[in-house]
């Protein structure tokens, strides 16, 4: 008998079928709508939140939001990463899957009360945060709302197309509320309350959608006890990995002072958007690589990783060259002359996007090969670092040196992580394709360089759009003269599509 069945279950022949799966593609285009519309709201959001809130709410509302996010990942336990390895791996035994959401629901239920606690009493004794009490009370719905959302029972079974739905119709309800409740200075509590809603307001779907495709029993014998053993290394992973993420926002919140935050919690927001599109097609893999390498699918699970990193490196590049060619108009538009102190930190974090977008691919590797331990030694380091590299340059440079820090962090755990899977990496044959990338992103970025002293002195919009063009012309086409695998590809079906109709 399966681990995760129970004899007094009802036969799977009975049960309602499945959640159906989508290809690849499906969901990859899912996503990508999906990293489209958290692309553009922010271009809404940011520019009036930004002009309305100014350095000081929107650096309080940022600072609250990195400290409630990492006691949220201590409720988590590393489950969301967890739980996808896991449901994704039994997804096609509705018993064995309906066994296991619900032992992890009951762990997260037990683990996120415990820590919600915690997190009222830092409230109420720690002095930088007592001097806030309510916009961190209010903040403290995330814990509750992304612990309890189940998103990772939904990424396990693919369903990117309701994840992707529901997404958007949140966010559009969060930017009218946005545009009714923030008026002054003095709203930045009701815009962290609206960051609250737009951030996991959906996920009270999640529970609600959960029975189409689990089946609850108070009388099932659940055994909570043996998924302690393999979420250790997930637990490591998922904390260290998400403090490491904020540790620079976190530290520049201590030792600097809020007006500091609200500069870089507009860099950090760029480039967490720039990192969303980057990652686009990464972030929907950890499913279909656990799901391969579950089943010995090794040929379909290399291929897999080798187009994601070529399309990361493509895509990584071209995000570092639009924010270094065009980093002045970009903050100007998003956020007025008032955040302009911001640009020269957007170009130093922008080279970790390269970094970044590496990472998450090799740990997904990692995770999907069942090497939790090694990744999350990895994640330790990278948190480790991330504070030494903070406390090192944040004194010295202020907002600059918050950006060098977590640039040369990303760096550091490239490195790293390149080593650790160097053996999968060398099954690869990346090189042609990674040559055809950087030389066209090179030649591009001249051509970038070039805009920038034609379009100087003019309108802003001019500043922004003549380099990005210019870039985005020279780079697709030496990348469609070098036949890079993805462009070739998608201009192959474009051309016949235009041909068929015609």
């Amino acid at each position: 008998m399966n681990d995760h069945t129970h004899p007094n279950l009802k036969n799977t022949d009975s049960l309602p079928k499945g959640p159906r799966i989508h290809s690849v593609r499906f969901n990859v285009v899912m996503n990508m709508i999906l990293t489209s519309s958290q692309f553009i709201f922010p271009l809404v959001t940011v520019p009036y939140v930004s002009r309305i809130l100014l350095t000081h709410g929107a650096g309080a509302v940022a600072f609250a939001q990195s400290i409630v996010s990492y006691f949220s990942l201590i409720a988590q336990l590393g489950i969301p990463v967890y739980g996808v390895k896991l449901c994704a791996s039994i997804r096609d035994d509705r018993n064995a899957l309906s066994q296991a959401v619900q032992e992890l629901m009951v762990i997260l239920m037990a683990s996120t009360a415990i820590t919600y606690a915690l997190y009222i009493l830092a409230v109420f004794t720690i002095p930088r945060l007592s001097s806030d009490k309510m916009l961190f009370i209010i903040t403290s719905a995330t814990i509750w709302l992304v612990s309890m959302g189940v998103d990772w029972f939904y990424q396990a079974i693919e369903q990117y197309g309701y994840i992707t739905v529901r997404n958007i119709v949140f966010k559009v309800i969060a930017v009218a509320l946005m545009f009714v409740l923030v008026k002054s200075p003095a709203d930045y509590r009701m815009y962290a309350l609206v960051t609250v809603i737009a951030n996991g307001g959906s996920n009270i779907l999640n529970i609600l959608r959960l029975r189409k495709f689990v089946d609850f029993s108070w009388s099932r014998k659940l055994r909570i006890r043996k998924h302690f053993k393999p979420m250790g290394s997930f637990i490591i992973m998922s904390v260290a990995n998400g403090m490491f993420t904020q540790a620079d926002l976190v530290i520049l919140g201590f030792i600097g002072t809020i007006p500091m935050v609200g500069l870089y919690q507009l860099v950090t927001k760029i480039k967490t958007l720039l990192y969303s599109v980057v990652n686009s097609v990464s972030s929907v893999m950890l499913p279909r690589l656990s799901y391969y390498q579950g089943n010995n699918k090794t040929q379909k699970y290399s291929a897999l990783l080798a187009k994601n990193f070529s399309f990361l490196t493509m895509m990584s590049l071209a995000a570092i060259s639009v924010c270094v060619l065009t980093a002045e108009p970009i903050v100007l538009i998003l956020a007025g002359a008032a955040f302009l102190g911001a640009a020269g930190s957007l170009k130093i974090i922008s080279i970790s996007l390269v970094f970044s977008a590496y990472n998450t691919l090799l740990s997904q590797d990692l995770i999907a090969s069942g090497k939790e331990k090694q990744f999350s030694a990895v994640c330790v380091i990278g948190l480790i670092v991330a504070v030494l590299y903070s406390f090192l340059f944040i004194p010295i440079l202020g907002v600059p040196g918050a950006a060098l820090a977590m640039t040369l962090c990303e760096a550091t755990q490239s490195v790293i992580l390149f080593w650790i899977s160097r053996k999968t990496l060398r099954k690869i044959p990346l090189r042609s394709e990674m040559l055809t990338i950087i030389v066209a992103w090179l030649f591009a970025t001249l051509a970038g360089w070039g805009a920038t002293f034609i379009t100087f002195g003019r309108n802003v919009i001019v500043q922004l759009a003549g380099p990005i063009v210019c870039f985005s012309l020279v780079y697709l086409l030496l990348l469609l003269l070098g036949k890079e695998d993805f462009v070739w590809t998608l201009y192959q079906r474009i051309a016949a599509r235009s041909i068929f109709r015609r």
